[in-house]
């Protein structure tokens, strides 16, 4: 069986951008389901502001400026089950072991010109784990990403640096740069 759960919506919002700019939209920012999908700039010109949820407490973190881009979130705070034991089981799993992803990740935030490439992005380099996913990013640099860790660390890449601010109370976060 084919499940394309992890690019669906991702694709969609591609498709509903192309679909608006063939009607003649040339500013709009698309919501499908927290993936964010933007067309243009802002009608004043200026980029759009994306905020980037906090997975510890559900508070804005930080927020993005972007223009034609899109933005997708893969992380399990959202999506997860308690089990018996008490422990939390995220809704990601490694396709190597079967099991829920433990890997020290709590988000992944990917920035790129196409939903559906954001989409698996996201899950896969959340999968991958800090080192492989920097690793990978250097290899590829078509796109931007925000990693934040489970000890509060955050990672993103050079590009995004200057198109995202931590939130007043998120400024004691120390953010590493990936170059």
């Amino acid at each position: 069986m084919i499940d394309m759960g992890a690019v669906g919506k991702g694709y969609a919002g591609d498709e509903a951008a192309q679909v608006l700019r063939e009607r003649g939209i040339t500013a709009a920012l698309l919501d499908i389901g927290g993936n964010i999908q933007a067309i243009g700039t802002k009608p004043d010109g200026s980029d759009w502001r994306v905020g980037l949820k906090d997975p510890f407490s559900g508070n804005v973190l930080g927020i993005f400026q972007i223009s034609d881009m899109a933005v997708v979130t893969s992380g399990n705070y959202e999506r997860f089950f308690v089990g018996d034991d008490g422990k939390t089981y995220g809704h990601i799993v490694d396709p190597a072991t079967g099991r829920p992803v433990e890997n020290g990740i709590a988000s992944v935030s990917i920035i790129a010109s196409e939903g559906k490439l954001c989409d698996a992005l996201s899950t896969a380099l959340f999968v991958m784990g800090l080192e492989q996913a920097k690793e990978y990013w250097r290899q590829h640099k078509d796109y931007e990403m925000i990693l934040i860790m489970e000890d509060g660390n955050i990672y993103l890449t050079e590009g995004i640096r200057d198109r995202f601010s931590l939130n007043s109370d998120y400024k004691d976060m120390n953010i590493n740069v990936i170059d």
